[in-house]
């Protein structure tokens, strides 16, 4: 089966589009669109993006035929291209299933267990809590925190699937250990930067590292790190081997890693092949939206850089 996961869309109507056009376009025919959680947060359009994961999930008995229109009809696009936004959308109609991430969560009144949000990022969720309409609230409280594919040896958790409601950050390959991965591949986001990770049943867990470049690298891991010196987009899931992966799909409304295109990732669950793919968006119309909705700054400039 051919499975789409994308994670961190954050508000961010102008990539989450962008993203879907993409997918419908290029990745036919897809099986699922799985959404690793932070629908809401940061960006200015909560309720476009919320209208747009449930047409994914649940389809037009959900979200209005005519309120999908509305969500396309942006001024920056001409009416063929609008178009196109629409069939892709519905292409994808019912592909979806989504767990919520702590962005999700917070605004749902359900904060996480253990870390506090910084003043930027709990203004957002203040400012998303207000404007979200109350069938979009009730979307978000009722997430799940982890979705897993059993006979396809995958799931998906927005941080890490031993404490999904910690919504620890995994920054580097040392801060998961074989024992803490369930699957054979977990995917997740949180930190909004592509990468993936190898564990084995070594004295040492972590095996290697592949996608990230070694100069990123926390120096203190490059002993177990050192198998991944240049940057991979692509590989094979190696079944004969006992090995686990963690793969981040990096974010589609805010990525973090110097590239403002958005992120998501292709898996095909029977051949276990990973592909990572970027998506160039609007990202002028999407920082206009938050400059002129009031929000921090910061948020504006933040999706012209990718940082």
């Amino acid at each position: 089966m051919k499975n789409i996961i994308i994670s961190d869309i954050h508000s961010n109507a102008d990539a989450l589009l962008a993203v879907v056009k993409e997918i419908a376009e290029k990745e036919h025919p897809v099986s699922r669109l799985l959404i690793a959680g932070d629908i809401v947060g940061y960006g200015a359009s909560p309720n476009e993006c919320c209208g747009v994961a449930r047409f994914l999930i649940y389809g037009r008995k959900a979200v209005d035929i005519k309120k999908i229109g509305e969500i396309v009809a942006q001024p920056y696009l001409d009416s063929h291209q609008q178009q196109d936004l629409y069939n892709a959308l519905l292409a994808l109609e019912k592909k979806g299933l989504a767990i919520g991430g702590n962005h999700d969560r917070e605004t749902a009144g359900e904060p996480s267990l253990t870390s506090e949000m910084n003043p930027v990022a709990s203004a957002a969720v203040e400012w998303t809590r207000g404007v979200l309409t109350k069938e979009n609230l009730k979307f978000l409280k009722g997430l799940s925190l982890r979705m897993k594919f059993g006979k396809e040896g995958f799931e998906i958790v927005h941080s890490t699937p031993s404490y999904p409601r910690g919504y620890e950050y995994v920054k580097n390959a040392g801060v998961l250990k074989y024992t803490t991965l369930w699957s054979q591949v977990t995917f997740g986001g949180h930190t909004h930067r592509p990468s993936a990770y190898i564990y084995t049943k070594e004295t040492r867990t972590v095996n290697a590292s592949v996608l990230v470049p070694a100069d990123n690298y926390d120096m203190r891991l490059m002993l177990i790190e050192k198998q991944s010196t240049n940057k991979v987009e692509s590989f094979d899931v190696d079944s004969d081997k006992d090995w686990k992966y963690y793969v981040n799909v990096g974010s589609v409304g805010q990525p973090r890693d110097g590239n403002p295109q958005s992120s998501y990732v292709v898996f095909d669950s029977a051949t276990k092949h990973i592909d990572f793919k970027r998506v160039p968006y609007n990202t002028e119309a999407a920082s206009k939206r938050i400059t002129e909705a009031k929000l921090p700054k910061e948020l504006s400039e933040r999706v012209l850089k990718g940082v």
